[in-house]
């Protein structure tokens, strides 16, 4: 009997020599926080980018991936711009049981650092207002690669607010499931404010371009004095929808600025914008447009020598050729002895030079050469030449 009750304290003393350990949070399934936002202005756009998220924070593949949700902050409190120095890590020291000894137990540093980040993340969401929700459609829409580019009109929140002020942003994914990742990196912006759009925009058609003329703006978007640093000037066809690439990638300092590449007989569309001192991606609002038809009225420069070379019963012409990038070819004409002139060629010729047989022997002629354009348009006669058949 007492061997049996010395058994049974030893098991019951082994049961309790056990010691259970500090009770676990469950692993977390959410999302991995999206780590590489960033933020610039173009024109009233704040413009957000970031990668696709595509891992769990267990390093699974994020497969069901339902919406991503950006959040921003109006005039954020310094505690969320301010970045966050991490302190040196404590000492390391033996547990002590005396007083005036630290003790760190194990896992403390990372609970520490959980709760700081739980910290700053509540403290986001008090400031944080819901910008957009991207459902995965808006998501392939704004995907570029392998990174989402979201576009945050600030006109909209200009117009609210009747004024500008710093702006701080943040993104998290949502699974279907409603499990939501971490915030992710909070990023700044001081937005800029545009100019207003140019006004009075003229154009003064010459051979070969066009110049452009307009006035400043002098208030910006918010009715405050504008800062412009330039212009840029945009071009498209009236059958075109939008416009392209302005016509200077480098912004003209003053209103004003010379087209060389317009082309004739085509219905055109300009507008200015201008750009604000020290940040050329930020534009202000577009000039009026204005529509105009470049008409081609410019005719070529005329041959500058012309040589009469009778032979027998035809004259031989020759003459100099006209350097123009639109030149259609040579129209000759010729007059009697005290005649008016009369065209000998129904189309322009191509080359230099023309045989003239249907001239009458024993009679003099007067030749000119006229140049024409594939707009039709002739220049002035060149220099007289005189021959006479035999």
């Amino acid at each position: 009997m007492r061997r049996l009750h010395t058994l049974l304290s030893i098991c019951l003393l082994t049961l309790a020599c056990g010691k259970k350990g500090d009770p676990q949070a469950p692993l977390p399934r959410g999302p991995r926080a999206i780590s590489d936002l960033a933020v610039e202005q173009e024109g009233d756009d704040a413009v957000l980018t970031f990668a696709f998220p595509d891992r769990l924070l267990t390093g699974a593949p994020l497969t069901d991936l339902e919406s991503i949700e950006v959040y921003r902050v109006l005039n954020p409190s310094p505690s969320l711009t301010e970045p966050k120095r991490a302190g040196p890590p404590p000492a390391a020291s033996a547990p002590t049981s005396g007083s005036g000894g630290a003790v760190h137990l194990p896992g403390e540093a990372a609970r520490r650092e959980a709760t700081n980040e739980r910290i700053a993340e509540e403290a986001f969401y008090r400031e944080a207002r819901l910008a957009a929700t991207l459902s995965l459609s808006a998501i392939a829409e704004r995907s570029r690669g392998a990174s989402v580019v979201f576009r945050d009109p600030l006109s909209t929140l200009w117009s609210q607010s009747k004024a500008s002020g710093p702006l701080a942003y943040g993104v998290i994914s949502v699974r279907r499931n409603g499990e939501r990742s971490p915030v992710s990196n909070i990023v700044t912006l001081t937005p800029a404010v545009a100019p207003g759009a140019p006004t009075a925009l003229q154009a003064f058609p010459e051979e070969g371009r066009l110049c452009l003329e307009w006035m400043a703006p002098e208030r910006d978007v918010l009715g405050q004095p504008a800062r412009i640093g330039g212009y840029r000037v945009y071009r498209r066809g009236l059958s075109e929808e939008e416009y392209a690439a302005p016509l200077n990638p480098v912004p003209v300092a003053g209103p004003f600025f010379v087209d060389t590449s317009a082309p004739y007989g085509v219905p055109l569309v300009y507008t200015v914008r201008a750009v604000v001192e020290g940040n050329p991606k930020v534009e202000g609002l577009p000039a009026e447009e204005l529509p105009l038809l470049f008409a081609d009225v410019y005719p070529p420069p005329a041959p500058s020598r012309l040589d009469a070379l009778s032979e027998g019963n035809l004259v031989r012409l020759i003459w100099d050729p006209v350097d123009a990038p639109d030149l259609a070819g040579y129209l000759v004409f010729r007059a009697p002895e005290g005649g008016a002139p009369v065209q000998l060629t129904k189309d322009p010729v191509a080359d230099p030079f023309f045989t003239d047989e249907t001239a009458r022997a024993g009679q003099r002629f007067r030749y000119t050469v006229r140049s024409v354009d594939r707009a039709g348009n002739q220049s002035a006669p060149s220099p007289e030449a005189i021959a006479q058949p035999f």
